[in-house]
Order: C-alpha cells, then sequence, then structure tokens
C-alpha cells in the first residue's frame, strides 16, 4: 500500500509541477512583436504568468512541508545546549566572599524508534499533500481550458469583423445600386430610405463586431497574466477536423480514472480516515520508544558521555472530554470526505454528460450552419437578380442580405464553438494535454 501512496504522490507532483513559473521574465516583453501566437503558446505563458498558478503551488509547498514535519521523527534528532551560571560564592579560606561561575555545553542525540499512531501521522500528511497536489493539477487544467476558450473567442471575434465587413460592403453596394437605379427612373425614390437604414444597421454591425474583438482579446490577457497594454496576433488555428467523441459509459470510466478532482477527493478521503485513527489511538495508552545519548562538558572539562533507552507509557485519564471531542470531530471530518467524493463524482459525471452533449451539438450546427451560409448565398443573389429586373422589391433584398451575414456568423461561431466544446471534453474527461514550461 505505502508503494502505491509514493507512485500516486510522484504522479500527483509530477502533473502539478507541469506548470512551474519561469522567474526573471516579462511576459509582455516576450510576446509583443512577437511571432503570431499559438494556442500552445498563450498556454505557456498563462501557466508562467498566471497569479492563480502561483497560488496554488504555494499551496502545493505548504503541504509538502507538513509531510516533511510528519517524518522529521523517523530521523535522529541532534542538539546543542549552553550554559553559562553565576552563583553567589562562600568565604575561601582568605576570608575573601567570591562568586561561583560554571559553563556547561551538552550535545544531544536523540532517536524515537518506535511511536504509537506516528505512521497514521505521516499517512495522514501524505494524503493531505497529495489532495493539494491534484487540486493544483486541476487549477492548472482549468486555467488551459479558460485560455483555450478565450483564444478561439477572439479568433472567432476577429473574422466576425470580417464578417461585419463583407455585410456592410453588400449594404453600400446595395445603396449605390439604388441610387442609380433612381436617376434612371427605374426605382422609386423611397428605396433610398430602407436601403440607407440597411447600411446603418451594418455599421452598427462593425461597431459591435470591433467592440468584441476588444472585449475578446482583454479577455485573453487576462487569462494569460500579461497587462492589459500588451500587443499580440494570434496564429490561425489548424482546418477544422471532426474527433472521435468516447461513449457516456467510457468517458464516465475515463474520468473516475483521471480528473484531478476526483483524485484529490479521494486523497482527502484517505487523510480523513488516518485523522481518525489517530485520534482514536489518543484515547491511550500512549507509547514510544527511544534512545538518547548525551555529550557533557562542564568548564569545558568533557564527561563521560551517558545513554538511555526509554520505554514511555501513558494514559490521558481526564482532559476534559477533549480526546473524546477529536474522535466526534474526526468521525465528522470522514463522512464529510465520503459526501464529499460523492459530490464531486455526480459533478463530474454532470460535466462529462454536458461536456458530450456540447461537442456533438456543436459539431451538427457546424454542418447547418455551412448549409444555411449556401442557402442564404443563393437567396441574397435571387433577390438581387430579381431587383435589378424590375420584378422583386428592394426590402427582399434586404432581408437576404441581413440573412446572409447572420448565417455567416453563425457559422463562424459554429467552428469555434465545436474547438472550444472539444477542449471543454478533454477537462471533462481529466486527459487535457498541458504543455511543459521551459525553464531558463
Amino acid at each position: 500500500m505505502r508503494r502505491v501512496d509514493r507512485a500516486i504522490s510522484r504522479a500527483a507532483l509530477l502533473v502539478a509541477l507541469l506548470a512551474a513559473s519561469v522567474p526573471g521574465r516579462c511576459a509582455s516583453e516576450e510576446i509583443a512583436g512577437g511571432q503570431p501566437l499559438t494556442l500552445e503558446k498563450c498556454i505557456v505563458t498563462a501557466l508562467q504568468n498566471n497569479p492563480q498558478i502561483t497560488i496554488s503551488e504555494q499551496g502545493v509547498i505548504t503541504a509538502q512541508t507538513g509531510l516533511t514535519r510528519a517524518r522529521s521523527s523517523y530521523y535522529p534528532q541532534l542538539s546543542l545546549s549552553a550554559s553559562e551560571t553565576v552563583g553567589d560564592g562562600r568565604f575561601d579560606a582568605a576570608g575573601d566572599d567570591g562568586a561561583e561561575r560554571q559553563e556547561e555545553v551538552d550535545v544531544v542525540l536523540r532517536q524515537t524508534l518506535w511511536e504509537r499512531g506516528r505512521a497514521d501521522s505521516v499517512a495522514e500528511s501524505r494524503a493531505s499533500s497529495q489532495a493539494t497536489q491534484w487540486e493544483h493539477a486541476a487549477t492548472i487544467q482549468g486555467l488551459v481550458d479558460q485560455v483555450a476558450a478565450d483564444y478561439y473567442a477572439l479568433l472567432a471575434a476577429r473574422q466576425l469583423v470580417g464578417v461585419a465587413e463583407g455585410g456592410m460592403e453588400s449594404a453600400q453596394s446595395h445603396l449605390e445600386q439604388v441610387k442609380a437605379r433612381i436617376e434612371v427612373g427605374a426605382a422609386a425614390e423611397v428605396d433610398v430610405f430602407p436601403a440607407e437604414d440597411d447600411l446603418a444597421r451594418a455599421e452598427l454591425d462593425l461597431i459591435d463586431a470591433r467592440s468584441g474583438v476588444r472585449l475578446a482579446a482583454a479577455a485573453l490577457r487576462n487569462s494569460m497574466g500579461v497587462s492589459q497594454e500588451t500587443q499580440f496576433e494570434l496564429a490561425e488555428a489548424p482546418p477544422l477536423e471532426g474527433a472521435k467523441i468516447p461513449s457516456l459509459r467510457e468517458a464516465l470510466a475515463v474520468a473516475q480514472e483521471r480528473r484531478p478532482e476526483v483524485l484529490s477527493s479521494q486523497a482527502s478521503l484517505r487523510a480523513s480516515g488516518r485523522a481518525l485513527n489517530l485520534a482514536k489511538i489518543r484515547r491511550g495508552p500512549l507509547a514510544d520508544v527511544s534512545g538518547e545519548y548525551d555529550w557533557g562538558y562542564t568548564d569545558w572539562e568533557a564527561r563521560d558521555g551517558a545513554w538511555d533507552l526509554r520505554l514511555s507509557l501513558g494514559w490521558p485519564l481526564f482532559d476534559g472530554y477533549s480526546t473524546e471531542a477529536d474522535v466526534v470531530a474526526g468521525r465528522a471530518g470522514l463522512r464529510r470526505s465520503e459526501a464529499d467524493l460523492q459530490r464531486t463524482m455526480n459533478q463530474v459525471g454532470l460535466e462529462v454528460e454536458t461536456a458530450l452533449v456540447s461537442v456533438e451539438r456543436a459539431w451538427e450546427r457546424v454542418s447547418a450552419s455551412q448549409k444555411s451560409v449556401a442557402a442564404a448565398d443563393a437567396r441574397m443573389r435571387a433577390a438581387e437578380g430579381q431587383y435589378q429586373q424590375g420584378v422583386g422589391i428592394f426590402i427582399e433584398v434586404i432581408d437576404a442580405r441581413t440573412a446572409l451575414t447572420e448565417a455567416q456568423a453563425s457559422e463562424v461561431r459554429a467552428r469555434y464553438d465545436y474547438r472550444t466544446a472539444l477542449v471543454a471534453l478533454e477537462r471533462a474527461l481529466g486527459t487535457l494535454r498541458v504543455p511543459a514550461v521551459e525553464e531558463d
């Protein structure tokens, strides 16, 4: 069992330390004016600079120190003490009243050979440390998920600007066509008003799209942990491909084995069990076996070394019900950990099912939105042709132009929603890849 615990601890620590921060570098200086940022580069930047990672890392370090403290009793304890004593002296032979001065130095080597409950104390600290490490891994994966969502949101926002610009160009062209037809008497003058209104609406859409880019870029900077003044370009995502999606049963099995939150709750449950054992042990008898060797120097003259081997037994006969209260609290902590594990498992199951539905829906929307764009484009060409031939009304052209712009925007959102949903599914399964951070 100890080998398994150690293996789990090493695995958790490896995952937790994948995002070790790199000091001494300014992220803003690194990415500003450089190559377009890929998703992996954005994630690495976030792992280096986002304060969430630093806060979480310090929790891991604190938990490790607790484990070190619990293990310390397995090692020899060496201490050094020195004292100088001055006291009243007696009359010497000459009748002078003096003062006694004595200097002592002691070097003591002590080793606890066995102590009841020591193994449980170490096991509790080890499990608590593992829980913290898995929590850190969950923080890392959560940040990776957030950066990916912000990265794809910014790419989508920039493409939506292109869609809005295309809609505005189309509306401008329609206005010019209407004015030309009015000049030759082929259209009524009132047709210019809906054309101008359509152009104004297209301009508003472009303003909103450009604002969306700024907001999306601000969100990405925040998740990367860099200054809002940092300027950068993004590399386009690779071509969209359909991914193989596991069944619900397969996904749940993977998530229960890989999700850091589940592993953290399991470690916390082990720690609670050990804490309850310790509380019961403190009821008594308390026992330990220790050895000690003492080197003493009095007035800088060595005394003979002394050693002893000690067996100690003790019973807390009455402590104001403190020990019993610890047992009750330990049982409550164990039940709370059991309930927390069940709650985590339920939440993970919900997240897995939600992620699967989101991926399937997003992929279907990609196909449907592409068909919608093709249909809306054909509709607008038909409406324009009918209006040019004088057999259609301009309102139909405006409606067709609006429908085409909306269909194109929906197609852009569907493509990037699918990419985001895939990352969210990996996060739900606990299989989200975390790129390694290179140290200088």
